[in-house]
């Protein structure tokens, strides 16, 4: 399967959506860090990163599962661990 993120051939990694759209409101971002690629990102519109946040969070891609490459999952991993109860109140 290929990578929900990337695009690339071999994804192994399946991640809930709950899951990925807790990461993607605790600041996870494809586009900043560089994972969408070149050929992708000059496709998209100024104003596609932020629609494609709001569909992780809330819209039709935070209703399946996320399959993801070795690639991405090192930059997806810090935004899958909770964030500390005092964070919570001050976000």
């Amino acid at each position: 399967m290929p990578c929900d993120v990337c695009n690339s051939s071999r994804a192994d990694v399946v991640v809930k959506p709950e899951i990925m759209s807790r990461a993607v409101r605790q600041g996870f971002n494809p586009f900043t860090l560089g994972l969408i690629p070149a050929s992708l990102s000059k496709l998209a519109t100024p104003d596609y990163p932020a629609k494609w946040s709001r569909q992780a969070m809330d819209g039709i891609l935070s209703h399946s599962d996320w399959t993801i490459c070795d690639t991405c999952l090192p930059k997806l991993t810090p935004y899958l661990k909770p964030r500390p109860w005092w964070r919570r109140y001050l976000a």
